[in-house]
């Protein structure tokens, strides 16, 4: 890059166009290198959006159409200008506002805050209980550029919060789910949404993690993506270069050990060849190592021998051992009365099933004699049998246990897959070994089989070993090495030019980063101390420095916000109340809003007014108002101070209202002015047909006192805005005034306070008339027991009309 003088101090230029303009201006570096840059830049973009990325922007919302979402039951609409400026969507608490913000934030994103800090107990309460059947949000979208709005859309097609899928229709692009649309990652960055939990994690975070927040924004996450990914192709390219540097000096050492071999030395002149290695000398000499099939078919084979082993003569010697003595024991039985036993068992056995096979033969098949087999013998020679078999028992045992050695020593019998020629022969004896089946003839064969065996494999394998270490062991070693360092050569020899490439691409891409860093951090700064400025009003505790400590890697990387409270500094953390926390994290988020690298035209922000004084929601405004001049910017609140906070300061802003019905059925209405809705509610009232006296006499005064109470409080305000009384002070009184003399009293008088009944109804007739003061007994007495009832009804009311338009008229008040 040039010089510090030649930098563009516009902060305020889109990252893209800054990092155009940087390579254009750099006569230093060359074609390649920017190529490089350009293409680290567009992967890196590339690996956070996928291949959909888009760069459409600003973007606007329009119509945002909720259904069974949360506290939004049937389908309700909330119709938005597409364009800068300020909305509030205004609602009592549990109205359904805030489920349509987090309906937004869904749309966009598949989650939020709400969502995100539940308990997984409490995932139910996502899906609307009336409209538990269809859960769809949609949202139309105004892209500068395009034709035609877009249309945003999510359903959930499972009963998990997760299970939701959104698609984008854009003009132009046709349709594609939400993920390839090229938001992911702005939408992390620039992220357009605010809730009341996100304002606590702005100022209660990880210190690392406020330092993330704030760093995402600046423009960093884009380029430190490109510096990670020059980072991680330099790895690679160093990996390269190294592993060659790492291996010759392991080669050199063991050509060296070869000693005098031609082939060693031609292998170390060929490395150190002026102008780089000799690889053609090299590869030649690599080439003359045996390779032929023939070659690796007979090292294999010796390698075989030296290794070959024959059976294991312990377990051998063990199972002929277990075998002699199953075949000694069942010898010992021979002769004895149990032998006997079992004989006669089998004679008895043997009579049964002749006598079984031939049921009419009573005849004795031994001696002749007649009808001796009939039925009563055969159960005698059952019972016989039995008493003889418990009587052979022993027997049985003995000869299990022959059985076992048997099949225990024929399971040592194994044959290897191959076998070498000069070892067939004893291998082929103790495989013989497993076919015998006379116990005695196999204890002899195997045992001397096995020790046959075991000798000549131990003959072979020594000679196979020897012929090995007869081959010439060290230079087959050194050519392996060679090989291997040849091609780690060749491969640090192609990797080098594109190393230096990315090493100044790198570097490039560092110094910008440093410079964007600077910039946009002073630009940042001054942003949020300027918001702090207007929303602290009246506040002790002055901004003095917000900056980034560390950085994207660092173990310890923080946001720095220092404040002097009374000239006296101090951490902010520490001093400031939780109004004042919540006014420095709004002074945090909303410069994010407005970079010029968010696609986003819109900022949407969920209760930002809680733990906020009357000062602080007057600075609100103002806040909003200047952001709204380019920003379209849509605030959700229960606080009708915030909308006060416009109205008595002649600020632009739209006013939506929602309210919800039974069975969750939310309705947006545009909100008029709350003077004018009171007196149409008095007029509605008035102009019905046969309306009941009690409802003239309580309800239409009490309209009638609403719409006075409201002209009052907004005089009092625009007093207050042009004397600069408190405005904690104010509001406290107001609050804790119910009659409307006193309150007028504050819309009368420069000094705020509560002035005597007299004097104030004399100022009023003074400025309004001497009617003024009965009308607003009138209305007073509506709340009465006894009430007000008015001769003729709509006349009254029209006269309030027109009191309270003089009494709200800042012109009339001066």
């Amino acid at each position: 890059m040039d010089d510090a003088t030649d930098r563009t101090p516009d902060h305020a230029m889109p990252l893209p166009e800054l990092v155009e303009a940087r390579l254009a201006g750099d006569r230093k570096l060359t074609d390649p290198v920017k190529a490089l840059i350009r293409e680290a830049l567009g992967d890196s973009g590339n690996a956070e959006d996928g291949a959909g990325a888009s760069s459409a922007g600003p973007l606007y919302l329009g119509k945002v159409t909720v259904t069974g979402f949360r506290g939004v039951g049937s389908r309700t609409p909330l119709k938005l200008k597409p364009k800068p400026g300020v909305t509030l969507v205004v609602g009592r608490n549990g109205s359904g506002k805030s489920s349509i913000a987090e309906a937004v934030e869904t749309l966009f994103t598949g989650t939020n805050a709400h969502y995100a800090g539940q308990h997984p107990s409490h995932a139910v309460h996502w899906r609307n209980l009336h409209q538990g059947e269809q859960t769809v949000v949609e949202a139309k979208l105004t892209v500068e550029g395009d034709p035609s709005p877009s249309t945003l859309t999510r359903t959930w097609t499972g009963d998990a919060f997760t299970d939701s899928e959104a698609v984008l229709r854009r003009p132009g692009h046709g349709t594609v789910p939400l993920e390839q649309a090229g938001w992911e990652r702005v939408t992390r960055a620039y992220r357009p949404f605010l809730s009341y939990a996100d304002l606590d994690n702005l100022i209660n975070g990880k210190p690392s993690e406020m330092y993330d927040n704030i760093a995402a924004i600046l423009g960093l996450d884009h380029l430190n993506a490109a510096a990670r990914w020059l980072t991680a192709a330099k790895k690679e390219l160093d990996t390269v270069v190294n592993a060659e540097k790492d291996k010759k000096p392991l080669l050199h050492a063991a050509l060296e050990e070869v000693g005098h071999d031609d082939r060693a030395l031609k292998a170390l002149l060929a490395m150190e060849e002026n102008g780089g290695p000799d690889h053609a000398v090299l590869d030649a000499l690599i080439a003359g190592a045996p390779t032929s099939d023939e070659g690796r078919l007979r090292e294999a084979r010796l390698e075989a021998a030296a290794e070959t082993e024959g059976p294991d003569l312990d377990k051998v010697g063990a199972a002929v051992d277990a075998l002699r003595h199953a075949v000694a024991d069942l010898d010992d039985l021979k002769g004895t009365a149990a032998a006997d036993a079992h004989s006669r068992a089998e004679l008895l056995q043997a009579a049964l099933s002749h006598s079984d096979r031939h049921a009419d033969d009573t005849a004795c098949p031994v001696c002749g004699t007649e009808q001796v087999l009939d039925r009563e013998w055969a159960a005698r020679a059952e019972a016989q049998i039995a008493a003889l078999l418990r009587e052979a028992a022993a027997v049985r045992e003995a000869e299990a246990g022959l059985r076992t050695a048997t099949r225990t020593l024929h399971n040592l019998v194994l044959l290897p897959r191959e076998i070498p020629a000069v070892l067939a022969e004893p291998w082929e004896a103790w495989g013989d070994c497993r076919r015998i089946t006379d116990p005695a003839e196999l204890a002899e064969r195997a045992l001397k089989a096995a020790v046959t065996l075991t000798d000549a494999c131990a003959i072979v394998a020594g000679a196979a070993r020897e012929e090995l270490a007869a081959k010439d062991e060290r230079w087959h070693a050194v050519v392996g090495l060679l090989a291997e360092w040849t091609k780690l050569s060749r491969e640090a020899e192609a990797a080098k030019p594109r190393r230096t490439e990315v090493s100044a691409a790198l570097n490039w891409i560092k110094k910008l980063t440093t410079e964007v860093r600077d910039l946009r951090v002073d630009a940042f700064a001054g942003h949020t101390q300027r918001i702090w400025e207007r929303l602290r009003q009246q506040s002790s505790v002055d901004l003095t420095h917000v900056g980034l400590h560390g950085s994207e890697r660092a173990n310890v990387r923080k946001l720095v916000m220092d404040v002097t409270v009374d000239d006296t500094e101090a951490s902010a953390l520490g001093v400031m109340s939780q109004g004042e926390l919540h006014s420095l994290a709004l002074s945090l988020f909303l410069p994010r809003t407005a970079t010029a690298d968010s696609p986003f035209g819109f900022v949407v922000i969920d209760d930002p007014v809680q733990s906020m004084d009357p000062a602080k929601v007057d600075g609100l405004a103002q806040v909003l108002d200047e952001l709204g001049r380019d920003r379209q910017v849509i605030v959700f609140t229960h606080d009708t101070r915030l909308p006060h906070a416009f109205r008595s300061q002649n600020l632009p802003v739209t006013v939506l209202k929602v309210e919800r019905g039974e069975k969750s059925k939310v309705h947006v209405t545009c909100d008029t002015d709350p003077v004018k809705e009171a007196i149409d509610n008095a007029m509605a009232l008035a102009q019905t047909t046969n309306c009941s006296e009690t409802a003239l006499r309580h309800v239409l005064p009490s309209l009638c006192r609403e719409a006075l109470a409201t002209a009052l409080v907004e005089a009092a305000w625009l007093r207050r805005n042009r004397t600069g009384r408190s405005a904690e002070y104010l509001q406290s009184a107001i609050d804790t005034t119910e009659r409307l003399i006193p309150l007028a009293s504050f819309a009368l008088f420069d000094d705020g306070l509560v002035h005597p009944d007299d004097d104030v109804r004399n100022r009023l007739r003074h400025l309004y008339g001497n009617e003024c003061t009965t009308l607003i007994h009138q209305c007073q007495q509506g709340a009465h027991p006894g009430g007000f009832l008015p001769h003729h009804p709509v006349d009254f009311v029209r006269k309030v009309e027109a009191l309270a338009a003089r009494l709200r008229t800042p012109e009339v008040n001066a």
